[in-house]
């Protein structure tokens, strides 16, 4: 099997970190897997059991050398970590059977008007032509069969490291962040209006004093709505208790969530803008270290977060419903330690990367392939 896909490690990212793990899922199971991607200047551990070819980086190069290295190869299966421009470099070198992995937005309408029809076609040309569309979620799935009517999707559910993300010593943590003694919430993510930073601002604020001034809500990530973000908070008169971290490494995100009494993101759909969670993978990270979670109802996040089995999932701008939640935390903080744990088991009952490897598998062979 050949996994194509210019994000892989040591880039970050959700795409990265899947493709990574069903090349080395793949390679545990005894596949032979190779992998096709771009060089990159930092440096990073390799994926055991995996070999790798590394192009060039900077385009157009990197796609020349990639069409040209896919006519040359003969593999069992190749699967391709985003339609574009991996799915299509594939298409066009006619390797079959040809997988394709779908997220979410990259199968909206492109943002750029001039090119949509074309953007359309293509779409339509790459998933219909694929053997097998593997999706993030159920909402992605249905965002795949919009864009090509016919086409084979199947959606299967994101998973986690759960022995990288793991309950820890929570006092710890707090420690660490300087928020021992405080009801502390987070979130995780590019610092977007869609994502719903405000919701939390604006359901703070409607807390009662002195429950208010207990927490602390700490924010990781940067993004182009931050100065926007700050004075939201500000004039929701909350922004005493927003911390703002910046860019957590990888490494450091497992703390962060065990500081956390609970994460939340409550992320807004615009589809015009290509604005849409397509599973949300920080809501299992956050899970699976105990920690529960409040997402909305929206794109994937259905997907992500068991409402009442140790998460709870609101309509988005749901201001209201959030606060209820936290003047809940503020009355019964164990109660929302109990549903950390409730949290942790579902992730370790369904939400492992060998549960998703299993679920992977069985979607190949339904349409009769194998990994190779």
């Amino acid at each position: 099997m050949i996994v194509t896909s210019f994000d892989y490690p040591p880039c970050d990212g959700g795409i990265s970190r899947l493709c990574a793990e069903i090349a080395a899922g793949s390679a545990r199971r005894g596949a032979d897997v190779r992998v096709l991607t771009q060089a990159v200047a930092r440096p990073g551990s390799a994926v055991p059991a995996v070999s790798e070819t590394r192009l060039a980086p900077g385009r157009p190069r990197r796609e020349w050398e990639a069409f040209r290295a896919l006519r040359r190869s003969a593999p069992d299966l190749v699967l391709c970590g985003i339609w574009y421009p991996e799915g299509l470099l594939a298409t066009l070198a006619g390797l079959r059977p040809r997988v394709i992995l779908a997220h979410g937005s990259e199968l909206m309408p492109t943002r750029a008007r001039w090119r949509r029809d074309i953007w359309r076609r293509l779409l339509r040309r790459v998933l219909g032509s694929a053997d097998l569309v593997v999706a993030n979620s159920e909402y992605t799935r249905r965002l795949a069969v919009a864009a090509a009517p016919g086409c084979r999707a199947v959606a299967v559910p994101l998973a986690v490291d759960h022995l990288r993300f793991c309950p820890g010593d929570r006092a710890a943590a707090k420690a660490r962040y300087g928020v021992t003694d405080r009801l502390v919430l987070a979130s995780v993510s590019r610092l977007h209006a869609y994502k719903g930073h405000e919701v939390v601002f604006r359901a703070l604020a409607a807390l009662p004093e002195p429950l208010r001034g207990r927490f602390t809500y700490l924010i990781a990530g940067r993004g182009p709505d931050e100065a926007l973000l700050r004075t939201k908070a500000r004039e929701c008169g909350v922004g005493d208790l927003v911390r703002w971290l910046g860019y957590v490494a990888e490494e450091d995100l497992p703390g962060l969530y065990r500081a956390a009494d609970l994460f939340t993101l409550c992320t807004r759909e615009t589809p015009e803008s290509q604005e849409v969670e397509g599973f949300g993978l920080v809501f299992l990270e956050a899970q699976a270290c105990a920690t529960p979670v409040v997402g909305t109802r929206t794109g994937g996040i259905p997907d992500a977060i068991a409402d009442g089995d140790g998460g709870w999932l609101i309509e988005p701008d749901d201001v209201l419903g959030l606060s209820r939640i936290l003047l809940a935390l503020g009355e019964c903080p164990e109660s929302f330690r109990r549903a950390g744990e409730a949290a942790r088991s579902r992730v370790e009952r369904e939400g492992t990367w060998d549960h998703y490897l299993g679920r992977f598998e069985e979607a190949l062979r339904a349409e009769g392939l194998g990994l190779g």
